[in-house]
């Protein structure tokens, strides 16, 4: 199974080169058919060979998929580190009196320093650094199970994903902000929303004809 989420080979797609949306059995009836009549499981006309096709992954598996686990794994045990560096300061301000939580909370990281580093200017660079990796990593993590194909929507949804991760872990570089219902209130509607996601979705989109082309 690769890491990156997959789209419908060749043979899932329609005449006209669009992905099948999932649950369109009636098409994919229809190319099974062409087949049986081309000579059980034959080309019919493209030089495909029946039965090598595979659906893309499912709703589930993309949510799955989605997710940059590995990058949000390595974000976690570093933001730890930073967390423990700062934590009775932090402490201290959220127990003060200040009207501003926020503007006490920031002080009090921008307080502490690691060999002369402020620990939220480290807390943001490894943010960057974090959502930078992230698509090298699944560029790097595409194999031939991925059918070779460019992980174009994986990198730009788990891009998009990271962020909301970050927050939710309560990342110190957005700890001023943090709110843990919030957190779990956006988490949940990225990850609704990602696995409708499918990919080259965007792209069939495009090459739709819009109503009444060609008619004259």
């Amino acid at each position: 199974m690769g890491r990156i989420v997959r789209s419908a080979s060749d043979d899932d797609q329609d005449e006209q080169g669009y992905f099948r949306q999932e649950g369109e059995i009636g098409k994919g009836s229809l190319h099974a058919g062409k087949a049986a009549l081309d000579g059980g499981g034959g080309s019919s006309g493209g030089g495909k060979s029946g039965g090598k096709s595979k659906a893309g992954d499912g709703y589930l598996d993309r949510v799955a998929k989605y997710v940059p686990a590995e990058i949000v794994a390595f974000f976690i045990f570093v933001n730890s580190i930073l967390d423990n560096a700062t934590e009775k300061p932090v402490a201290a301000a959220l127990a003060g009196n200040s009207a501003d939580i926020p503007a006490a909370v920031k002080a009090a990281i921008m307080g502490v320093t690691m060999a002369g580093i402020s620990v939220w200017t480290v807390s943001w660079t490894v943010l960057i650094i974090a959502l930078l990796m992230t698509p090298i990593y699944l560029k790097s993590m595409s194999d031939s199970d991925d059918k070779a194909e460019a992980p174009g929507t994986n990198i730009v949804m788990s891009m998009l994903a990271f962020p909301f991760w970050a927050y939710a872990v309560d990342a110190l570089a957005f700890r001023p902000w943090h709110d843990g219902a919030l957190a779990s209130v956006m988490l949940a509607t990225f990850t609704v929303i990602s696995g409708a996601i499918r990919p080259g979705f965007l792209a069939g989109m495009s090459k739709k004809k819009p109503p009444g082309h060609g008619k004259k």
